[in-house]
């Protein structure tokens, strides 16, 4: 009875530890998205973990005509609303461009679609800033590159 008791307690504990080894959510990729004269690249890789957060990196660079270009990075992010392939999330980050004598921090929402059919136009975007200033990318489909989620 001992030997079936440690059986049944070893099994236990070893789908506990099996449970919390969930793969992670992750939404990666590039694209660009060109509306009017605003012109924007964007790359990144967001994960969100098991336990919740959501952790990565992302990159956006515009160059809206008659403007100087702006780089930012993001490494900080916080989940709105991820289902299945649809991912909204916030990030905060720091942006540079000439004209404003270094960084600046910036906290954007982001609004990211991949409908699953890669190439041009399939794909969704939409990135606004909270705040004065800050980078966007207006809503709509890509021009080129993919975005792909793993549910």
């Amino acid at each position: 009875m001992k030997k079936l008791t440690t059986a049944f307690a070893l099994t236990g504990l070893l789908s506990l530890a099996a449970a919390g080894t969930a793969a992670a959510e992750n939404l990666s990729g590039w694209a660009t998205r060109d509306w009017n004269n605003f012109h924007s690249s964007f790359m990144g890789d967001v994960t969100r973990n098991p336990n919740g957060s959501v952790t990565g990196h992302f990159t956006i660079i515009t160059f809206n005509d008659g403007e100087e270009t702006v780089y930012c990075r993001y490494l900080r992010f916080r989940e709105i609303r991820i289902v299945n392939n649809s991912w909204q999330f916030e990030g905060w980050g720091v942006c540079l461009s000439a004209s404003s004598g270094g960084y600046y921090p910036v906290h954007n929402r982001f609004t990211l679609i991949d409908y699953g059919v890669p190439g041009a136009g399939a794909d969704y975007v939409d990135i606004n800033y909270y705040g004065p200033v800050g980078p966007s990318v207006p809503g709509g489909f890509i021009q080129t590159g993919e975005l792909t989620a793993i549910p």
